[in-house]
């Protein structure tokens, strides 16, 4: 069992969503990218979907992407239990986000399944 929000954790992220026929089926076509930072740990990953696959890799800081999700570990900890889902995580100032809100409510619903693939993930914390 992988640490949270580690490589190895989001290397089984990215081939669960690679083996998820609803993310394959909702991004077909899309090209985007996600960056997740916990903040207080100096972690980055970068979600990219592209040419009809996924890749999460870790990155630098100041890395850019259309969509970045910032916050502490802590609270990507409760994201990942299910204590708090992605969207009110946003709303209630506990993740930063940065990027289109037009777009970002276009791709809702491939981002709240990657929130469900995320706590489905076996994990240690």
């Amino acid at each position: 069992m992988a640490k949270f929000f580690t490589e190895e954790y989001f290397k089984d992220a990215e081939q669960r969503l690679l083996a998820d026929q609803k993310w394959l089926d909702d991004t077909k076509g899309i090209k985007t990218s996600i960056l997740l930072g916990a903040t207080d740990r100096g972690l980055n990953f970068l979600l990219k979907v592209e040419n009809d696959t996924t890749n999460i890799t870790k990155v630098e800081a100041g890395t850019t992407a259309e969509f970045t999700f910032e916050g502490t570990y802590d609270v990507w900890t409760k994201v990942a239990k299910g204590e708090v889902d992605l969207q009110s995580a946003v709303l209630k100032g506990m993740l930063k986000f940065r990027g289109s809100i037009t777009k970002i409510l276009f791709y809702k619903d491939r981002f709240l399944r990657v929130g469900e693939v995320i706590r489905s993930t076996p994990v240690e914390f």
